[in-house]
C-alpha cells in the first residue's frame, strides 16, 4: 500500500498538548485522523471524542490493555520485586504507544503519526539519520522518554510542539479551541497507578510475593526491619527511621531481601553499566564518546564517558562522582540540546 504523506495518525488524550498537536496539523492541511488507547479498564473516551467533534476528525479507538498489562504494567511492578526502580513511560512509547500507532497509520494509509510530546525531529541528509532535539522549553522537554525510538519510527513521527518556547503559547492556542481544554490539569505521576501510589498497586498486584526484611548498613549490621523493598529507592531519605544522623538508601539487595543503608557520601558513584541501549546517529556505539548524560527525566547533567561493554551494554563513568543512581532507570546522553541516545541502568560502579 502507498502511504500518504498528507495524512497524519494523531495520539488524543483529550488534553492540552494533544489536542493542540491536532490543531496545528490541522491548519497545516494535513488529513489528521485521532486515535485513543484503551490501555485499562478505567479508560474513559469522553475528553477524546470531545477534542475530535470540536476538531471534526474522525476517533479511532483501540483496546491494546491485554499488550499494556503484559508489557508495561508487569514489568514496572516486577522490577520493583527486584528492587528496581522503573520508568514505564520509555517502555510504553517503544513497544506501545508509537509502535502501534505507526503499524495502524500504515494500516489506513497514513505516512506519519504525531503526538504532543515536547521534542523536536529533524533530518540529517549528511548521514541518512534522524534526530532527535530538545524542545525550546526546557522544562517540558520529553526528548529523555524518546530515546529509544529507533530510525523506522522517527522516519514516519511528527512533533508539533517541539519549537513552543512557552506553555502559555500552547495553552493560547488550545483557547482557540475550547476554554475547558486550555484551563485543563498537565497530567503527573504514571498514568495507570492511582493517586501515584504504586505501593499499594503492586502490593494488589503480588500480595503473596512481598516479604518482610532486614534494612541493614554496609557491614552487614541489622538496623531494623521493612515491610517489603518495594517501598524504597536509591537515594531515598524520608521514612527509613530515626539513626540519630541522616541515613540514605544506598542499595537494595533482592536476593537477601535487604535494604542496605548508607551516609550521604555513600549514595555517589562513579559509573554504571546499562543494557538495551538505542543510539540515534548509528545502529550502535562505534567508539568511546564523552558526553552529557541524564539518569532522571527531569534530573541534572552530568559529564561522562560511555565505552562498549560486554554482551551488548555499555559503561558510564562520570567525570564526578553522581549521587542516587538507580538501576531500571534510563540514563540518556546529549550534545548540547541533541540527544545522542540512552540505555537501561543495569546496575552501578561504585
Amino acid at each position: 500500500m502507498n502511504l500518504d504523506k498528507n495524512k497524519v495518525v494523531v495520539g488524543l488524550s483529550g488534553g492540552v498538548d494533544s489536542t493542540v498537536a491536532a490543531y496545528l496539523l490541522k491548519k497545516k492541511g494535513y488529513d489528521v485522523i485521532g486515535i485513543t488507547f484503551k490501555l485499562s479498564e478505567e479508560f474513559n473516551i469522553y475528553e477524546a471524542k470531545k477534542v475530535s467533534e470540536k476538531l471534526n476528525i474522525p476517533l479511532y479507538i483501540k483496546d491494546y490493555s491485554e499488550e499494556f498489562d503484559l508489557v508495561v504494567k508487569s514489568e514496572f511492578a516486577r522490577e520493583y520485586l527486584k528492587g528496581r526502580t522503573p520508568n514505564p513511560c520509555v517502555t510504553c512509547n517503544k513497544y506501545i504507544k508509537y509502535d502501534k500507532m505507526l503499524k495502524f497509520a500504515k494500516s489506513i494509509g497514513a505516512y506519519y503519526i504525531a503526538t504532543g510530546h515536547y521534542a523536536n525531529i529533524i533530518y540529517d541528509k549528511s548521514i541518512n539519520r534522524y534526530k532527535i532535539y530538545k524542545c525550546k522549553i526546557n522544562l517540558k522537554d520529553q526528548s529523555y522518554v524518546l530515546y529509544s525510538l529507533p530510525q523506522n519510527i522517527l522516519k514516519h513521527t511528527l512533533l508539533p510542539l517541539g519549537n513552543f518556547k512557552s506553555k502559555k503559547d500552547v495553552r493560547d492556542i488550545a483557547k482557540l479551541i475550547d476554554i475547558n481544554i486550555s484551563e485543563k490539569k498537565e497530567s503527573k505521576g504514571i498514568c495507570f497507578i492511582p493517586n501515584n501510589d504504586y505501593v499499594s498497586y503492586i502490593k494488589n498486584k503480588f500480595k503473596g510475593e512481598i516479604l518482610k526484611g532486614n534494612i541493614v548498613d554496609l557491614n552487614g549490621n541489622v538496623l531494623g526491619k521493612h515491610d517489603g523493598i518495594i517501598n524504597y529507592t536509591i537515594g531515598q531519605r524520608k521514612g527509613l527511621g530515626d539513626f540519630n544522623k541522616r541515613m540514605y538508601v544506598i542499595d537494595i539487595n533482592p536476593d537477601k531481601n535487604e535494604v542496605i543503608l548508607g551516609s550521604d557520601n555513600d549514595t555517589f558513584v562513579k559509573g554504571l553499566i546499562a543494557k538495551e541501549a538505542n543510539f540515534i546517529l548509528s545502529d550502535k556505539l562505534k567508539k568511546d564518546i564523552k558526553v552529557k548524560a541524564n539518569i532522571s527525566q527531569h534530573g541534572f547533567l552530568f559529564d561522562c564517558k560511555v565505552f562498549n561493554y560486554e554482551k551488548e551494554k555499555i559503561k558510564v563513568i562520570f567525570e564526578k562522582k553522581v549521587r542516587s543512581v538507580a538501576p531500571g532507570q534510563s540514563i540518556v546522553f546529549y550534545d548540547d540540546d541533541k540527544l545522542i541516545g540512552g540505555a537501561v541502568i543495569d546496575y552501578i560502579i561504585k
